[in-house]
């Protein structure tokens, strides 16, 4: 099978070595770089020309508008079908592509793949899937637990979403539902995503074989207290968006709560989440289109 592989680059130049030669040369490859300061645009062009990578488009962004805009912009430009989104900062198996061209094949109607993310060791989960709940949180599964190979083949298995780390989509599914929302910038787009095929009805398949290996925080360890103003905002865009009035209203308490875990732990309260909060009207908008296209798919969400 072919695939676009789609990786956002961030001044992450020392990372983006070790994750190309991981992906093999017999697919599409799309680097988008947000407006790196580094040596990224450097090290691309040599790793182009010493590995000799025809199929490669790089797009080059004058300045950083977010994992979400980035990967929108590698996904419209993809020439397959199946798109996968690859973190910077990680590494997959030789046999990845192999596992993951047999379950497409076996469930060709599945509009997501995922497989074991683990640390960059190899020791521990990092992620074998998403689980959500409703009272305004999500958990990669497995996560910290302790890696052991199994002696005989795990088969396929559903769940609810997965982590956009490294992750194989259908491009035709996305382009019904919408893509990755941009005003999210980066954090939990993937979750929004997630959630959003789910209450459309698409799956997402975890193939346990597919194994990688993810250094973490790679980029977002370079971005000061980002991550926990995104976290905060980004969860109350999802919870607008995405959720029923019954299910606000049902874990209400929750929500509060789970937000305020969120808030306390932004050092220094910057100004910056309330000039985020400022998109609510914006995402109330988003809500009204998003009942109105699940109606349209005679799904009655609502």
């Amino acid at each position: 099978m072919k695939f676009s592989i789609i990786i956002p680059n961030y001044n992450g130049a020392a990372l983006l070595e070790d994750c190309i030669k991981s992906l093999g040369l017999s697919n599409e490859l799309i680097i988008i770089d947000n407006g790196s300061k580094d040596n990224s645009l450097k090290k691309i062009n040599e790793l182009k020309h010493s590995l000799k990578i025809k199929n490669c488009k790089l797009i080059i962004n004058q300045t950083n508008y977010g994992f979400a805009a980035a990967v929108n912009q590698g996904i419209k430009a993809a020439k397959y079908n199946y798109v996968v989104i690859a973190n910077n900062d990680l590494v997959i198996d030789k046999n990845w592509f192999k596992y993951i061209s047999q379950a497409i094949k076996k469930y060709p109607k599945v509009a997501c793949f995922c497989g074991i993310v683990l640390n960059k060791s190899g020791t521990k989960y990092e992620s074998a899937g998403l689980k959500f709940f409703y009272s305004g949180k999500c958990q990669n599964l497995k996560n910290g637990e302790k890696f052991i190979r199994a002696d005989t083949p795990v088969s396929p298995y559903y769940v609810w979403g997965s982590s956009a780390a490294l992750v194989v989509y259908q491009k035709s599914v996305l382009e019904k539902i919408g893509f990755f929302d941009e005003d999210f910038f980066a954090y939990e787009e993937d979750v929004d995503l997630a959630l959003r095929l789910d209450k459309f009805g698409y799956k997402t398949l975890l193939v346990p074989q597919a194994i990688s290996y993810h250094l973490g925080g790679g980029t977002s360890s370079k971005m000061g207290n980002l991550r926990q103003i995104n976290d905060f905002s980004n969860w109350i865009f999802i919870i607008i968006k995405n959720f029923s009035f019954k299910e606000i209203f049902l874990n209400f308490p929750q929500i509060i709560y789970q937000r305020l875990i969120n808030f306390i732990v932004i050092p220094h309260k910057s100004i910056k989440i309330f000039r985020r909060l400022k998109l609510i009207p914006k995402m109330l908008k988003k809500r009204q289109e998003l009942q109105n296209l699940l109606k349209s798919s005679h799904d009655h969400w609502y």
